[in-house]
């Protein structure tokens, strides 16, 4: 019984960072294209094109890298959580 508790827990822990991984890939990806075809639209609008294109990609890559660290940041804390619970049980 404790082997295969053992084996679900170490399962739903690689599904957490599997999902993790995706997210963050998926918000990445999503952030620098919603960047680039913003500074595109804008630098296409006032005739200024590389500036607001370069500001959009960066400004994209910012955002996705704040994602990341919250997500990190909260992904840490359940694991303390989960942590201080198993040695109360245990």
């Amino acid at each position: 019984m404790i082997l295969l508790a053992k084996k679900n827990r170490s399962w739903f822990t690689a599904a957490r960072y599997y999902n993790f991984g995706i997210s963050f890939g998926i918000t990445t990806i999503s952030a620098i294209l919603l960047g680039l075809y913003g500074g595109w639209w804008l630098d296409r609008r006032l005739g200024t094109l590389p500036i607001f294109l370069l500001l959009g990609v960066f400004l994209g890559i910012g955002i996705s890298f704040y994602s990341l660290w919250s997500e990190l940041k909260a992904l840490k804390d359940r694991s303390s959580e989960a942590e201080a619970e198993r040695r109360d049980d245990g």
